[in-house]
């Protein structure tokens, strides 16, 4: 039940709030992490006596978030849970972004947002307090509200010994935003899918990077949202997600993730009200991170990927590290995960030098919580070398429902189809190429009889502007027609390349179809990419067996190396919750070859393989996929190097043919890229 807290005490409090009253009581049934399918620590602490807090989100970070507390008197071996709950989704209203802190006093507090769904454009922030937090009975007070804002890190003393809590106001952007993968196409919803897409636009102003500040102990609060204002490709950022720390001349430092660019952006303040032009702080990929001031003065910072590698997107495993000079420079670097599916460290102090750092992680599905119990010297002592092995790393609080629910979600995305078709089918990846090399000559000229001769029931096609498709469609139109978009976002464009799906009207159904773009946000370049990128999948029905099958296309980045790596990712996100366990292919140009890590992340999944591979023949595949050559000159083998690529899932389909076709049609190729087919058996 949803209900006013006793207290109110901002100094700017809101006309309306969001509250829930709390669970003193937690059933265990209901609320221990063993009975749920999603557990995330969201925040540590330590107190006085030593005891290890933890707040737990449970539900997803989604709209079905909500929180619950536990602790432990055995560094995190054992766990006393649940002792408390904040949820909310009887009204549904989602409880997310627990933050725990222990005041200079020694007592314990809890802040957290509650949210109309997943985001309703501005967050009602709580607080919560306890004063004996080591007893056998920890009490917590009343929830207070503070104001309008999403928490994001503890608090730290200014100069006057103020307290200064880091707060975000996430964009208006992420009002529509479900939590749902990119894959979801949010772009493509109707803006009216959130009440308030065109409200507390008062607030506008104040989005991005701010902080509370009270001056009297957590009594009360002074608002100041807003005043960390970061580079345009920050602000825009979906999640700032601001973190404070301490100078050693006792200014306030904060850092600000950011996305669409490899730095986070850092301010300093002495007093949390003025601060100073954000600068680039450090390098570090579009992920959270935990940043701590230590007893020493010495700065801690636990994030995704090495120092050493200025990474967009990628993880590529968690590292802790030290700084001395206020994040001017870091030394260390203890591999705490060394894992691309592991994110979100938070982090507690204990005594004499111990520091515990969790993080999440979600291979598949499967949600699991590591604790790491490491100590000062032990980072000191670390390379990043990828040699030194942390001590003291332990599962905690998963749970075992949500392996055997991500355990069932694969079987069933994995199932042998039984249901065979009896009649092959025809399907085909060719990049066209942007028009140059005489297209409306000899490329034409050879690509509209290939295109004939072959008659593929459906083709991926990548780099065709308009005025080729319009010219294609002018020959082939009776017989094919095709979907896709403009990687500019604006369909009209005739200036920037499409890769559309086509397919023999005859033969195919179209039954439904989408664009994934590559990126956080709509028709920009993501994650290193040089250029936006996109897939476009369609949904058919094979008209002569009556089989449904999923066909995605698309073109990886020509120079970011670590883009093509995240494309593979998402890709396998894409195909899993879209095809969900029925038949599915993927064709792309992957400017990948066979021995690169893009290619590998594909082929090691359980979900989808190279059919060239699994062909009971496979013609050609000596050549290159790839050729500059225009030229009536025979084509040479090159140990079969190929960048275009047909993966599929194999527990629908069976691969009866694969073949490069090195066929030149009015003697010339029709493009740089040769295509490449496959007949196939489908089951349902």
């Amino acid at each position: 039940m949803v209900a006013m807290a006793v207290a109110i005490f901002s100094a700017n409090a809101a006309e309306s709030y969001l509250s829930v009253t709390p669970n003193r009581k937690p059933e265990a049934a209901k609320y221990a992490v063993q009975a749920l399918d999603y557990t995330q620590i969201t925040s540590l602490e330590t107190t006085a006596n030593g005891r290890l807090w933890a707040s737990l989100l449970g539900g997803g970070d989604s709209a079905n978030g909500f929180l619950t507390l536990a602790y432990s008197d055995t560094n995190g071996s054992s766990w006393i849970e649940p002792t408390l709950a904040l949820d909310a989704r009887a009204e549904y209203y989602a409880v997310r972004n627990g933050v725990l802190w222990r005041s200079p006093k020694g007592a314990l507090w809890l802040f957290y947002a509650v949210f109309d769904g997943y985001y309703d454009g501005r967050g009602s922030m709580w607080a919560m307090q306890c004063a004996n937090p080591d007893a056998a009975t920890p009490v917590w007070g009343e929830p207070a509200y503070l104001g309008v804002g999403i928490p994001t890190g503890k608090p730290q003393l200014d100069t006057k010994g103020n307290w200064v809590l880091p707060v975000a106001l996430w964009g208006r952007e992420v009002i529509t935003y479900d939590c749902t993968p990119i894959i979801a196409n949010k772009w493509m919803r109707p803006r009216f899918a959130s009440p308030y897409i065109d409200k507390y636009t008062e607030l506008d102003a104040k989005r991005g990077a701010g902080v509370y500040i009270s001056s009297d102990e957590g009594r009360s609060w002074q608002e100041h949202l807003g005043v960390v204002k970061c580079a345009q490709e920050v602000e825009n950022a979906r999640y700032n997600n601001p973190q404070l720390f301490r100078h050693a001349d006792g200014q306030l430092g904060m850092v600000v993730r950011a996305s669409g660019t490899a730095w986070t952006f850092g301010a300093r303040s002495a007093n949390g009200v003025e601060w100073s032009e954000p600068a680039r702080f450090v390098a570090a990929p579009d992920q959270n991170f935990a940043i701590h001031t230590l007893a020493d003065g010495k700065l801690l910072m636990v994030r995704n990927a090495r120092f050493d590698r200025h990474l967009y997107w990628s993880r590529e495993g968690i590292y802790a590290y030290l700084s001395e000079d206020g994040g001017e420079t870091w030394y260390g670097g203890l591999r705490v995960a060394t894992d691309e599916v592991s994110i979100n460290p938070v982090v507690a102090e204990g005594a004499n030098g111990v520091v515990y750092i969790a993080y999440h992680s979600d291979p598949e599905g499967n949600c699991v919580n590591t604790l790491l119990t490491t100590s000062v010297a032990e980072i000191d002592a670390a390379t990043a070398d990828y040699k030194n092995s942390p001590k003291g790393k332990q599962q905690v609080l998963t749970s075992a429902k949500s392996l055997k629910r991500a355990a069932a979600e694969r079987a069933l995305l994995t199932a042998q189809k039984g249901d065979w078709a009896t009649e092959t089918i025809r399907l085909a990846t060719y990049n066209i190429q942007y028009p140059k090399m005489d297209w409306s000559g000899k490329r034409m000229a050879a690509l509209i009889p290939l295109l004939k001769d072959q008659k593929f029931d459906v083709f991926g096609a990548q780099e065709p502007f308009l005025f080729q498709i319009e010219d294609m469609m002018a020959h082939i139109g009776d017989e094919y027609a095709w979907v896709g978009s403009n990687i500019s976002g604006d369909d009209n464009d005739r200036g920037h390349h499409f890769d559309p799906i086509f397919y023999r009207k005859e033969r195919v159904e179209l039954l439904d179809y989408a664009t994934v773009w590559l990126s956080d946000q709509k028709a920009v370049a993501g994650y290193g990419a040089y250029s936006a990128r996109l897939f476009t999948w369609a949904k058919f029905r094979d008209k002569k067996t009556d089989k449904v099958f999923f066909f995605f296309n698309g073109h990886y980045d020509h120079r970011g190396v670590e883009a093509r790596e995240n494309a593979s990712h998402i890709v396998l996100d894409m195909v899993k919750r879209i095809a969900k366990g029925m038949p599915a292919f993927v064709t792309a140009d992957y400017n990948s070859g066979e021995d690169s890590k893009p290619y590998k992340i594909l082929q090691s999944s359980w979900l989808l393989k190279d059919t060239m591979l699994d062909a009971e023949e496979a013609v050609n595949k000596q050549y290159q996929s790839h050729s500059a050559n225009y030229t009536s000159v025979t084509l040479k083998a090159a140990n079969g190097r190929h960048i275009d690529h047909i993966f599929y899932t194999p527990n629908a389909v069976h691969i009866k043919k694969w073949e490069l076709i090195v066929k030149e049609y009015a003697g010339f190729f029709g493009s740089d890229h040769l295509p490449i087919y496959i007949d196939c058996l489908i089951a349902n």
